[in-house]
């Protein structure tokens, strides 16, 4: 038999289980009832529909779109003259040195004149020598004229015979011949010694125009031949104070650039400081390498700070279309679906605009776009419209 005491534990442990078991109910109701209510509301937003904070939006705004053409390319000076020699001799002296300004005629370097002297001195007693052969061959022509006139007197008088007239002829043509073989000749002597003149004169380089020395690749004592020189001696630029900036157009964008665009380019050696230009030439001819086809633009540049130098590279964006105080969007609105299926192919382009908390498809008719924003033309749709670019996070 159990004795009063044990039977007291027993009660008061039952007593215990039983508090557990209501409060192990109560939980389950309350979660119960935290799924019920959860469902409700979860049912409620899918009847109802997305809510203004589900999406991103952004404001329908009016200003300007510009549309840039970004190309790369290498500043040249706008006129650039190789400097050779004409002739083959010996460098005597240099008389300049890079970056130095020059002016059109002055002496850059200076050949040993001592060649080119003899030369011309050989000349012009070439030519003397034929003066005189010529002269010869003259007085030969007028004796033989003298001669045909008086044995043709005397033939008459029967004094002399026809032969002797043919022979007087004879004389008189070989001496015509004689003369104009001297008169050539003379005039081969004349012409070697202009030649000679000019190769003096080549034996000093002078600039052929205004400009400054961007590079000098001459030494006193070095042996130019003028037949085999491949490279300038000297390189002039006219004016580095006016550059060109001449970058390459992609085939399938050169249609977009013309005459007289804006453009604003940077250079590694400032590249937080755009500089700005203006198109001033469009390439007709192709330059073709790799198999890509592109077209030379030569943007016109002021260099009056002399900041920039020729052969540096440099980035331009070209401005190849505008359009001012027009309404646009941003281009994810317009690539923006609600659902999860993408838009039918050929539908009209269309944004969706968010009003009391429901999006509203609106047609637009799309203009220039700049990469980030598009402009928009719609009567439905004004600056006090948001639009949906995509979905809330």
């Amino acid at each position: 038999m159990l004795q009063r005491a044990d039977v007291a534990e027993v009660l008061t442990t039952e007593g215990k289980r039983g508090q557990r078991r209501g409060l192990i109910r109560l939980v389950v109701a309350v979660v119960a009832v935290s799924l019920l209510v959860g469902g409700a509301v979860a049912l409620w937003l899918t009847l109802k529909g997305p809510t203004a904070a589900a999406y991103a939006t952004a404001p329908v705004t009016r200003g300007d779109i510009v549309v840039m053409l970004t190309a790369t390319g290498t500043l040249e000076p706008t006129q650039e003259v190789a400097v050779s020699s004409l002739v083959t001799g010996t460098i005597a002296s240099v008389d300049v040195d890079y970056n130095q300004p020059v002016t059109k005629g002055q002496v850059l370097a200076r050949l040993d004149l001592r060649p080119f002297d003899l030369q011309l001195r050989r000349s012009v007693a070439m030519v003397d020598a034929q003066v005189a052969s010529r002269d010869i061959a003259a007085a030969g022509v007028s004796e033989a004229e003298t001669a045909v006139k008086r044995t043709g007197e005397l033939a008459a008088a029967e004094i002399v015979s026809t032969e002797q007239v043919e022979h007087a002829t004879t004389a008189l043509l070989r001496a015509k011949g004689n003369l104009a073989a001297a008169e050539a000749q003379l005039k081969a002597a004349e012409a070697d010694l202009a030649s000679a003149r000019d190769d003096y004169g080549n034996a000093n380089l002078v600039a052929p125009i205004d400009g400054i020395l961007l590079d000098v690749n001459a030494e006193v004592g070095q042996t130019i031949n003028a037949a085999s020189l491949t490279a300038s001696l000297f390189t002039i630029a006219s004016d580095i104070r006016r550059l060109e900036l001449v970058v390459d157009i992609d085939e399938a964008d050169v249609a977009q650039v013309k005459v007289g665009d804006a453009a604003k380019f940077t250079v590694e050696a400032m590249p937080d400081q755009p500089l700005a230009g203006v198109v001033r030439q469009v390439r007709t001819g192709p330059t073709i390498s790799d198999g890509l086809t592109s077209y030379k633009a030569v943007i016109l540049v002021d260099n009056n700070g002399l900041q920039l130098r020729p052969g540096m590279t440099a980035t331009a964006d070209i401005s190849t279309a505008e359009a001012k105080d027009v309404l646009t969007v941003p281009n994810t609105a317009l690539r923006f679906e609600p659902g999860t299926e993408p838009p039918a192919a050929g539908s009209e382009p269309h944004v969706y605009v968010l009003r009391d908390g429901v999006l509203r498809s609106t047609v637009v008719a799309v203009g220039l776009s700049d990469g980030q924003r598009t402009e928009v033309t719609s009567d439905g749709l004004t600056t006090s419209d948001v639009v949906a670019t995509g979905t809330g996070r």
